[in-house]
C-alpha cells in the first residue's frame, strides 16, 4: 500500500447513550431518547374528537335544514296544484250547466237582470233549482264575512240506467279538530239526481237536490274566503247573493251570463302556525280569524286562486 492510499476501514466509536458509524468521511448518528418516542396526550386526543363532533353536528345540521326546506317546498307544491285542479273541476262543472226549458224561451228578445224573474211560460223540463248561490251548508263564520257556496245541476252521465244529470256543489267546510277550512265537493250521481227529481213533483227544490255533509269529497286542504261574483250578458257585476235559478214550477229565473271564481290558499306549513294560534278559541272565532286574514297580518303566506267562467 502507497502511502497516498487511504484506508476505508469504518469505525465504530462507542459513547454513553450514542452509536456513530463513520464511513468514507460519513457520520451517522442515532440517538435513543425515551421521551422522543410517545404518543398523543389525552388532552391532543380531546381536542380532536370535540373537532370532529363540531363538523359532524354542523354537516347534520345542514342536511337537516335542506330536507326541511324540501319538504316545505314539497307541500307547498302540493297545496297549490290540488287548489289549480280544484279550479279546473269548478270550471268544467259550470260549463256542462243543465238548465230548465221552457216554451216559449222567456230570455229570448228580453234583458233581465241575474236571479231576476222572466216572463211566465211553460217548461218542457222538470223545473229545478238548477243553478244556486245560497248557504246551504252552516258556516261557523259570521254572514257578515263568510264562504259563499255555489250549487248547480250539470251534465255528467255516471249510471247507465236513467238520465244524465247530476247534482255538484262547491263549499268551503269547517273542521272542528284541526281548526281550518278545506274546499269541498259535494257530488250526487246521476241515478240519484234522477230519483230525487222524480219525487219532487212539480219543482226539484234546492234544498231536496243538495245535501252537503261531512263526507263530501276534500279537493283542497287549507282553502278558504270562496266568493262568488255574477255578472250579467253586459258584463255587468250584480250583488247578487242568494241566488237561485229557477224560484218555481212557473217561474223562470235570468241565470247569470258569467261568474268570477275566487278563493285563497295557503300551504300545511304556514296553515300549522294558524291552527296553533287558533287552537284555543271557539268554532265561531276560529273561523272569523282564518275569514280576517288580512287583518291578522298572515297575507304574505296565502295565495289568491280566480277565474271567471262564462256560463252556456
Amino acid at each position: 500500500m502507497t502511502t497516498n492510499e487511504h484506508k476505508l476501514t469504518p469505525r465504530i466509536t462507542r459513547m454513553p447513550g450514542m452509536f456513530f458509524w463513520c464511513h468514507r468521511g460519513f457520520s451517522l448518528a442515532k440517538q435513543r431518547d425515551p421521551e422522543s418516542i410517545r404518543g398523543f396526550t389525552l388532552v391532543e386526543l380531546l381536542i380532536a374528537t370535540g373537532i370532529t363532533v363540531a363538523m359532524v353536528l354542523m354537516l347534520g345540521l345542514m342536511l337537516g335544514s335542506l330536507l326541511s326546506a324540501s319538504s316545505h317546498a314539497t307541500e307547498r307544491v302540493d297545496a297549490f296544484r290540488d287548489a289549480r285542479a280544484a279550479m279546473q273541476m269548478i270550471e268544467r262543472d259550470l260549463r256542462n250547466l243543465v238548465r230548465t226549458q221552457w216554451s216559449p224561451d222567456p230570455f229570448t228578445g228580453a234583458s233581465f237582470g241575474p236571479c231576476g224573474a222572466a216572463t211566465t211560460s211553460t217548461p218542457v223540463t222538470l223545473p229545478a233549482a238548477y243553478f244556486v248561490l245560497k248557504d246551504i251548508y252552516p258556516d261557523p263564520a259570521t254572514t257578515l264575512n263568510h264562504n259563499q257556496q255555489l250549487y248547480t245541476l250539470v251534465a255528467a252521465k255516471t249510471s247507465a240506467s236513467s238520465g244524465d244529470v247530476c247534482a255538484v256543489g262547491y263549499y268551503c267546510r269547517w273542521d272542528s279538530g284541526l281548526h281550518a277550512y278545506s274546499l269541498r265537493r259535494f257530488f250526487r250521481d246521476s241515478a240519484a239526481t234522477f230519483t230525487v227529481m222524480q219525487g219532487a213533483g212539480s219543482y226539484a227544490t234546492d234544498s231536496a237536490l243538495y245535501t252537503p255533509s261531512a263526507s263530501d269529497a276534500v279537493l283542497a286542504a287549507y282553502v278558504w274566503n270562496l266568493q262568488i261574483t255574477v255578472y250579467d250578458a253586459a258584463g255587468h257585476r250584480s250583488i247578487t247573493y242568494p241566488c237561485v235559478c229557477d224560484q218555481g214550477a212557473a217561474t223562470p229565473t235570468w241565470p247569470p251570463a258569467a261568474l268570477e271564481i275566487s278563493f285563497n290558499a295557503m300551504s300545511p306549513q304556514a296553515a300549522r302556525t294558524v291552527m296553533s294560534v287558533t287552537a284555543g278559541m271557539t268554532d265561531s272565532a276560529a273561523a272569523a280569524y282564518w275569514m280576517n286574514m288580512d287583518a291578522n297580518l298572515v297575507t304574505p303566506h296565502t295565495y289568491q286562486f280566480s277565474s271567471r267562467i262564462n256560463l252556456p
